[in-house]
């Protein structure tokens, strides 16, 4: 079985190997609004990235905290606001065609 990587720019690409990887990746901090397409943001200082108000339904985000500073997690259109305070905290945001699921692992 072909190793298969999705990629914004280019979708789907077979190459040898084995497994699935999703390769969009984003660091960031401070402030900001986060896009629809990123499929994982790692925060590397304090944060307050906001999801966006709309997305594709059934549209993933995993949002990583890799700092002990607060990262508070907002959007106008979730099911729950969070804030990751430790380094490996992390959410799995789904848009249901309406809001923002967050599902949440605090440690």
């Amino acid at each position: 079985m072909p190793k298969v990587t999705y990629t914004p720019a280019k979708g789907l690409v077979q190459s040898s190997g084995a497994g699935f990887v999703i390769n969009h990746l984003k660091s960031t901090s401070g402030t900001v609004n986060l896009d629809a397409d990123t499929f994982m943001t790692v925060f590397t200082t304090t944060s307050a990235p906001t999801l966006p108000s709309s997305a594709p339904t059934g549209a993933i985000k995993i949002l990583i905290s890799d700092t002990a500073a607060d990262t508070s997690v907002q959007a106008t259109n979730a099911t729950t606001a969070v804030t990751m305070t430790n380094i490996g905290d992390m959410c799995i945001c789904i848009f249901d065609g309406t809001e923002w699921v967050i599902g949440r692992s605090l440690t």
